[in-house]
């Protein structure tokens, strides 16, 4: 079954002054955008860069604008685009945080298409500008968004005891950061160390983190678009049915996931994990011994898993090529560049 992988790299309120309030003033509306309206967001960003003479900082600030909305609308070949002019032009000492959280971003997104030596890579780039004198101690969801992708890296390489220590780390710094976004974030780093614990068999502990991970619906939903906060939702049903199965409920958790499968409401979410509900609903019906039904849904998993990984083998490609055409671009500026 497929792990649940998601986290909010977003990052709020960054301050940043330079020599012109209203430039300062229309990079900031951009980046106040980010969570409420991404849209908007991507599009004044690339307003400022298309149409204004922007300062080093300010352009700094809105190409990671650009990479950061990508990533909330699902565009991982922008992600990487943006994140990498990000990282290319944030060349002063003072971007240092900046490029950290860009690495980060595009690290992220190699997690989600299982790119795991690109985003070892990224990661250990980040990691190791963190440790600069020119970052902050106060970087805590920085921290907390590298030990949570390295987590889910070792998760995915099946070595559960590595994948804890770093959620616990993750965790930890999620919870003394002050950025409101870190809230989101933990919530992830609980629901995928609950995961963790469930191939462990330690089901009270997962339990315990699963309680954790859900939405405060009196303050949670008013901080946050209502996409992420249903696929939160989503996510914790989910590892409730899980939970159900694996000790002997199929019953009780098919009819979560069933719930989920008619829910109206979180139709773009509920897409994102039909896949793992269906191969959920085979293996209960399977313990039940109702094979037609089995077969319906085991059939309904192989066909839409066969879909998935041709659609991540041709983004795989989509972004091979891109990062073919930006290598030969660079190579062609800098040989224009040593003629003149």
């Amino acid at each position: 079954m497929k792990i649940p992988v998601f986290i909010v790299l977003l990052f709020l309120c960054f301050s940043c002054r330079t020599h012109d309030p209203a430039e300062d003033r229309m990079v900031g509306n951009a980046e106040k955008a980010m969570l409420s309206d991404p849209r908007k967001s991507f599009d004044l960003a690339q307003d400022l860069l298309n149409n204004h003479s922007l300062t080093h900082k300010n352009k700094v600030r809105s190409l990671f604008v650009l990479a950061n909305t990508s990533n909330v609308m699902g565009k991982p070949l922008d992600v990487i685009k943006y994140g990498n002019l990000t990282v290319e032009n944030a060349t002063e000492e003072s971007d240092m945080i900046m490029k950290i959280k860009a690495l980060t971003l595009i690290g992220n997104t190699y997690q989600s298409i299982q790119l795991n030596e690109k985003l070892r890579t990224n990661l250990d780039q980040a990691e190791q500008l963190l440790s600069s004198p020119a970052v902050p101690d106060s970087m805590n969801v920085i921290r907390g968004n590298i030990f949570y992708l390295k987590a889910m890296n070792y998760f995915s390489n099946m070595d559960g005891n590595i994948a804890l220590s770093y959620f616990d780390k993750a965790i930890h710094q999620y919870l003394i950061s002050k950025e409101p976004v870190a809230r989101i974030n933990l919530k992830f780093a609980y629901i995928n160390k609950g995961w963790a614990l469930i191939d462990q068999k330690r089901f009270d502990v997962a339990r315990q983190n699963f309680a954790l991970a859900k939405a405060d619906p009196g303050t949670d939903s008013n901080n946050y678009p209502p996409l992420f906060m249903e696929r939160l939702e989503t996510t914790c049903a989910l590892a409730e049915a899980k939970m159900c199965a694996v000790q002997n409920d199929p019953e009780r958790s098919n009819t979560i996931l069933f719930g989920i499968l008619n829910d109206q409401k979180n139709i773009q979410v509920r897409k994102e994990f039909e896949n793992d509900i269906y191969k959920l609903l085979a293996d209960n019906f399977l313990k039940k011994n109702e094979v037609a039904k089995y077969d319906y849904y085991q059939n309904l998993y192989l066909s839409r898993a066969s879909q998935y990984n041709q659609v991540a083998a041709d983004l795989v490609n989509k972004l091979i090529r891109q990062e073919g055409e930006e290598y030969a671009l660079k190579k062609k500026k800098l040989t224009v560049n040593i003629f003149y």
